[in-house]
């Protein structure tokens, strides 16, 4: 590793000072010496720029006006200089070894295009609240299925990027599962077994938030940009009804969780008619469930906050 080529890590990070001195430190006690790491702070307005002031000779940091997370991943990427590159959200953690051994990986095998590992689910102390999280890549599951298992820590080819381009700025909630439809044509990627990473849920992290039906409707426009474009497998053309009906269950399920009752009512019918096998009760305990998870979460979030140390 003494000669290994560099790896760009980007953080861009809005109003999260609470979090951010451990996901620096996370990088920083990377073992692989190479690493090009960019924080860019998208117009925050808590005590960001005091945090960044104490690292400013350990790594590159760049205040902008804010322009969402998209963008400012972006900007960060076209700094790069990395032949591998990533990024690690504000409130996430690398584990001391994650990117030698993704590296590693990426380096044994040049038809690999990516390379992410396991993590755990860790809440606003640090403290792991499920393990083992992640999933290997399967392209059918992420486009018909709507699941998404890469988490925190993926490395990805500088060539691969270069050929599909970043993130697009138009998307709040699947930007990054658009990004990995995309970059899946340039090569495979490979899942790393073990827990490298800690992706952390708090109160203020995006899988807590209400999600408009006009933002969730960004999953059905990622379907129609994914099925216009030449190239998709056989498989998931055959499957490309049943992906429509499950990205409307997602809307259902995220109009559930903000109390539109009605309108989750008829969405999810809607996922019926596109798709009847949704209608089955295995599939309405699970939504039910992902519904009450959310308050459940926050909940729980609050005692362990509440609770002793």
């Amino acid at each position: 590793m003494s000669t290994g080529p560099t790896v760009t890590l980007v953080t861009p990070t809005f109003n999260q000072g609470q979090f951010l001195p451990q996901t620096i430190e996370s990088v920083l006690a990377q073992d692989y010496p190479h690493i090009e790491y960019i924080v860019l702070d998208d117009g925050s307005t808590d005590d960001t720029p005091q945090v960044l002031a104490r690292y400013a000779d350990r790594l590159r940091a760049i205040r902008h006006p804010n322009m969402g997370q998209a963008r400012t991943l972006n900007a960060g990427w076209a700094m790069a200089s990395g032949r591998y590159l990533g990024y690690l959200s504000s409130d996430d953690l690398l584990h001391p070894t994650a990117v030698s051994v993704l590296v590693g990986v990426l380096q044994a095998d040049p038809g690999i295009v990516c390379a992410f590992p396991d993590c755990d689910l860790i809440d606003s102390q640090s403290r792991v609240v499920k393990r083992h999280v992640c999933r290997p890549f399967d392209l059918e599951s992420l486009v018909v299925q709507q699941e998404c298992h890469i988490g925190p820590g993926a490395l990805f080819t500088r060539a691969g990027y270069e050929q599909v381009g970043g993130w697009r700025p138009d998307l709040r909630l699947a930007p990054d599962r658009e990004f990995w439809m995309r970059l899946a044509t340039q090569g495979r990627f490979e899942f790393v077994r073990q827990s490298l990473a800690g992706y952390r849920l708090h109160p203020r992290s995006i899988s807590y938030r209400d999600v408009s039906e006009e933002v969730s409707r960004e999953y059905i426009a990622v379907l129609d940009d994914y099925f216009s474009r030449a190239g998709a497998p056989d498989g998931i053309l055959a499957r490309k009804a049943e992906a429509y009906g499950r990205a409307k269950l997602v809307l259902a399920r995220n109009a559930f969780r903000s109390g539109r009752l009605s309108r989750g009512l008829a969405l999810y019918r809607e996922a019926c008619d596109l798709h009847p096998e949704l209608g089955a009760l295995a599939t309405k305990l699970t939504l039910a469930r992902n519904v009450v998870s959310k308050p459940l979460r926050a909940a729980a979030a609050t005692l362990r906050r509440l609770g002793p140390s």
